[in-house]
This record gives structure tokens, sequence and C-alpha cells, in this order.
């Protein structure tokens, strides 16, 4: 059996005396398990279980809240990226994701929180966008919820940062607000397990933990996995297929740990070239990264052109860009160049990955 079917088949198996578990209650002691993580996606030392808060939908999108027990991530800014340790303060690593109610598409966008207990405010951020294992892109920050008792977290999502069209764009390009009512319980957060993988699982190795599959869960509140996500309420970062979408398919390549899906549209003078952008193993989508392509020649590239991040109801999540059609039939290969790493906080197991990347090709076929 292959690793990743046994990490399906959910042998994250917990073989720790009692001794190492009191010592794995720290938040650190869990990354000491990887000490030296290679420079990309690997399996993580441990998956977390999750609660989830609730769902709440407006205008034609929906929100669910989501919340682990808190836990170091990594911020991105530009070609940098920093740890973000835990707080005693911090109460849950709390979680947005919103989707498109239409499609099923997560929204590349912008969200805060202000979380408020029987009318006084505990808690106000803006979450990060971040990619993990188990859910994919998301938004999530650690958080301060105060004492136990009902919550109301009101979620204002602006409109997306990426370039719509069709029906999809109404519903993106303006903000609005939920509320997501939920009752906190500091015990029940605290009783949300954390699970080993082992050394002969993977740990610490090329690779990653399966996505959450679908499951309904056993009504209370809890992911019936036991691991970040579920696969309805949101999204598993699976998109259309491009193939099915674009008049010519050039094909995929891998640069690091990114992999792109490259086609053509339009059969005129200027064509468009269409990429997407996913990662290896899980196929997320993989959003707010500066991507380019070029031309191929003997002597090295032909002049870049920029490509615009885009959200469609028939192609996704993707990056685009028009080019003179005689441009794409004179190279024999065209180059997928990233210019900037993808701008999304990494749980761990990602944050290593997609960084200084050299460029992918694709052999351009045109009819």
């Amino acid at each position: 059996m292959r690793r990743r079917d046994v990490l399906a088949a959910g042998a994250l198996s917990l073989s720790l005396s009692a001794g190492c578990l009191d010592a794995l209650e720290r938040e650190d002691a869990w990354r000491e398990l990887v000490v030296d993580p290679p420079e990309g996606v690997y399996v993580p030392p441990k998956v977390d279980e999750m609660a989830t808060f609730g769902t709440a939908t407006a205008d034609g999108l929906a929100v669910t809240l989501t919340a682990t027990q808190p836990h170091s991530f990594w911020t991105v800014t530009g070609p940098e990226r920093a740890r973000a340790d835990v707080r005693d303060h911090h109460a849950v690593h709390l979680m947005a994701t919103v989707t498109d109610l239409e499609t099923g598409l997560a929204v590349p966008t912008s969200v805060t929180t202000t979380i408020r207990s029987r009318g006084e405010r505990v808690e106000e951020r803006t979450l990060w966008p971040m990619l993990s294992q188990r859910m994919g892109f998301h938004h999530g920050d650690n958080a301060a919820l105060g004492e136990d008792g009902p919550h109301v977290a009101t979620v204002r999502i602006e409109p997306t940062r990426v370039e719509t069209a069709g029906a999809i764009a109404d519903r993106l390009e303006r903000s609005r607000t939920v509320d997501v009512e939920f009752e906190y319980a500091a015990a029940e957060i605290e009783s949300l397990g954390r699970r080993l993988i082992d050394e002969d699982e993977g740990r610490g190795e090329p690779g990653a933990v399966e996505p959450m599959a679908r499951d309904h869960g056993s009504g209370d509140g809890r992911d019936g996995h036991g691991d970040h996500g579920d696969a309805d309420s949101h999204g598993d970062g699976r998109e259309p297929a491009l193939e099915d979408a674009v008049d010519a398919w050039l094909g995929t390549a891998r640069s690091g740990d990114l992999e792109f899906g490259v086609g053509v549209d339009g059969s005129g003078s200027e064509a468009e070239v269409v990429a997407t952008a996913r990662t290896r193993y899980n196929g997320f989508s993989v959003p707010f990264a500066g991507l380019s392509i070029a031309p191929v020649r003997e002597d090295g590239f032909g002049e870049r052109t920029a490509l615009t991040e885009r959200l469609e109801a028939d192609r996704g999540h993707h990056y685009g860009a028009a080019v003179d059609r005689t441009v794409l039939e004179a190279a024999p290969k065209l180059a997928v160049i990233v210019d900037a790493a993808p701008q999304l906080s990494r749980h761990e197991g990602y944050e290593t990955a997609f960084f200084d990347l050299e460029p992918a090709t694709v052999e351009v076929a045109l009819e």
C-alpha cells in the first residue's frame, strides 16, 4: 500500500508513551518532530480535529466558520516567510471559508471577523488568506474568544481581489456582512484531538496528507474525520477541468510543487492563454501568485506577458492573458514563470513550498 493510501485510510495512529504525550501538549513540541523540513511540500507531524461553529449565507455566498486548537503557522510577505506563534490569550485557531453558492468555488477575497459575546466585543481581526493540506484555500488566524457562552461572529467579506466575468461577477464585486452564531466552550476546544503521523507513514518526507473527504458528521458540530476540513461546507479546492473549457489544451508542467495546466482560447489573431496553478499531491488551486508566460526560444525566453488572476464559473480559478497568436505559433514551447510566490499564509507542510521556482514549460501545438 502506498504511503498516501495509508494516510487516506486513516492510519494516523497515536502510538506514544504517556510521557511523550505530555510533552507534545506544548505547541512547539510538535515542530520538533520535523527538525529540518524539505524545501517543498512535506507530510506534517500531526493533523488537528476541527469543530464547526456554523454556516451562514448572504447574497449568493456561503461562509463557514470553524476552529481547531490554536497552533503556529507561517505568514508570507513577498519572498519572505515568518512564523506566527501561539500566544497565551489565543483560544482557537479560527478559520473561515467563503464559497460561491452557485458554483461551489472558493472565493479569493479579504475576510474580517468581529466576535461578540453577551454584547461585548471580544475579538476583531482580518484573517490571513491561508493554505492547508486538509482544507486547501481558506482564511484563518489564532484568536481570543473570551469566556464560555453564546457568541456572534460578524463576518465582513470584501469584493474579490481577482478579475471576474459573467454572472459570478455580480455576486463577488460588492462587500457584505453575515452573522454566524455559535456556542463557545473552552473545554470542547481543548478536547479536540491532535493525531501524530508516524515516521513510517512519511512524517517530514515529501508528500501530503489527504484532503478531507465528504463527511456528514455526527451532528455534534465536529468534523467526523477529525482533521482540517469538510469538502461539502468548505469546498475541497477542486476546480472545473480547464482542459474541457478551452479550445486548445497544451498540457501540464510542474515547477517545484506547483503544477500548471495550460490552454489556449480563441481562433483569431489574438489568442488567450489560460493557466491553472495547483498544489502537487492534492491539486488545490493556489491564488495570489504572480505569474507570467514567455515563448521559449533557442537563445532563451522571448518577451514576458503578465497573467491576470481570474475566477469564472466555467474555468474556475486561473490566470490568463491575451497574446498575439503568431507569437505562440512561432514558439515550440511556452514557459510559465513564477514572478512572485503565492502570498498565502501556510499551515505546516506548506511553509517551505512554492519559493524560488524555475520556469515550467509546455509544448505549443496549435491547429
